[in-house]
């Protein structure tokens, strides 16, 4: 149940994290928040998130205004217009005068207002990468207009400090200025790898946003060509109703939708007892800004295979620690997934483990916090 909150006196330092979405919705960036500012309270820092008070994927269902998980505080303000960059019908100016650092992690919402209030309330401004605007090549030819003369400029002047969270991030900041950092996002380690992989032939996992970026359109049409084999795909993620109904509509076109399970939003619980039997794990997104979900399967144990795209062949090193295919190669793609499924793959999962323990959080807190202390 939501309860109403007052603001905290002001007796260390407050952080405050700005989203287009966060819990109970649940993506890449909204799990990064929440992973960070969990184990920032356990270190003394008080950690509150702005964000919309509705589901950008479907504005039918509302938040309340305001509520506590965690000991994360949680603000949500209505708002209207596109998704992509919708427009805050509030702000709350309290929460900006009280706070020691503001951490935007989506420079479609509240960027501007940021900016402008950092100059009367003298917070510190940092911004986190996330992929910046390249998910989708949606606008894209608007972005390469808009981007070297609107949001690469404001950047260079009024952000104090840019975290890049992947190595791609990294090479596109870092000449805009001097406090431009990598550090890669981390995930929950020990919850991970504690899981107990217990593999079922042919049952196949997809899981995280549901979007045009994330490639699972790609992933239907190397499937359809498998209906040789016995297999299903379990699909956990929520996403536009038009995106989801987009991609049932094609599954049935090409045969395969009595194979397809959608799940929807699922608990934790259930998303690893399906992660336990995943024979393989797919990841044929064509862009990322980094790959939570990857990293996770991987720190499972689960075998991966993941589009060859720049985010994934940084963690994955072919046919060592998980597979990279071109799922528009259709022919190859098929070839190399029956391969996988008739050879013994304990090495790889092994190889997986061991190499998403870098992912760990602790270390990248401490990278964090020094970023908000100095």
């Amino acid at each position: 149940m939501c309860r109403s909150l007052l603001l905290y006196k002001k007796d260390r330092m407050k952080i405050l994290h700005i989203s287009r979405q966060f819990y109970p919705c649940i993506g890449g960036t909204e799990k990064y928040i929440y992973e960070v500012a969990k184990r920032l309270i356990k270190n003394g820092f008080k950690n509150y998130v702005l964000t919309l008070n509705y589901n950008i994927f479907n504005k039918q269902q509302k938040f309340c205004k305001s509520e506590e998980i965690d000991g994360i505080i949680i603000y949500r303000v209505p708002g209207f217009g596109y998704y992509k960059k919708p427009i805050p019908l509030e702000i709350p100016l309290k929460l900006f005068k009280e706070v020691d650092i503001v951490h935007l992690h989506d420079i479609r919402f509240f960027f501007e207002i940021a900016i402008f209030l950092k100059n009367i309330y003298k917070y510190k401004l940092i911004y986190s990468t996330h992929g910046f605007l390249f998910h989708t090549t949606d606008f894209a030819f608007l972005k390469k207009l808009i981007i070297p003369v609107y949001y690469k400029p404001l950047i260079k002047r009024f952000i104090d400090v840019i975290v890049c969270v992947s190595q791609q991030d990294y090479e596109y900041f870092k000449e805009l200025k001097n406090n431009v950092y990598l550090i890669e996002n981390g995930i929950d380690y020990e919850k991970f790898s504690r899981i107990k992989r217990e593999p079922i032939d042919g049952e196949f996992l997809y899981f995280g946003r549901i979007d045009k970026n994330k490639g699972l359109d790609i992933l239907f049409n190397v499937l359809s060509k498998m209906k040789d084999l016995k297999w299903h795909l379990n699909i956990v993620g929520e996403g536009f109703d038009e995106v989801v109904n987009s991609l049932k509509n094609l599954a049935k076109n090409l045969g395969i939708d009595d194979r397809v399970i959608w799940w929807g939003f699922l608990s934790e619980e259930k998303l690893f007892e399906l992660i336990s039997k995943a024979h393989i794990c797919f990841f044929p997104s064509t862009y990322e800004g980094f790959g939570f979900t990857l990293v996770e399967a991987m720190a499972a144990g689960c075998i991966c295979v993941a589009n060859k795209i720049k985010a994934y062949s940084s963690i994955i090193l072919d046919n060592y620690n998980g597979f990279l295919v071109d799922f528009r190669d259709i022919e190859k793609t098929v070839s190399k997934i029956k391969k996988i499924l008739k050879s013994s793959s304990s090495e790889i999962s092994r190889q997986a483990k061991l190499y998403a323990i870098k992912y760990s959080w602790e270390e990248k807190i401490k990278m964090i916090e020094s970023l908000y202390i100095s």
